[in-house]
């Protein structure tokens, strides 16, 4: 029975104190405490919620461009490889064939 006693005292001192502080705080008028509790916790869910926003479209954009980059490289390589082959295909226009005379070998 004294345990309860000592509970419930020290529950009613822990309510009075946060009255106290509340009243120091936001004024006497409860009405306007609650506006006052709901309109800053509706701004900081705002500027919570402006943050996440932020934060996906950043990541959105540099995860973008780096593919973006990749995909340039891999498409630099590409037409690298293909001119490289395409070299080695083609004979080169400025060596003259075997069988066919130039004008300085004409009688040889």
């Amino acid at each position: 029975m004294a345990t309860e006693f000592d509970s419930q005292l020290i529950e009613s001192v822990a309510v009075r104190r946060n009255r106290v502080t509340d009243a120091l705080l936001y004024g006497e008028n409860p009405t306007e405490r609650r506006w006052k509790a709901t309109t800053k916790q509706f701004l900081f869910s705002l500027v919570a919620a402006a943050l996440i926003t932020a934060v996906c479209i950043g990541v959105s954009f540099v995860s973008n461009l780096l593919a973006t980059q990749a995909e340039q490289k891999r498409q630099q390589q590409e037409q690298i490889q293909q001119r490289s082959a395409h070299a080695l295909v083609l004979p080169d226009r400025h060596a003259a064939p075997e069988n066919v005379p130039t004008p300085g070998r004409m009688g040889s």
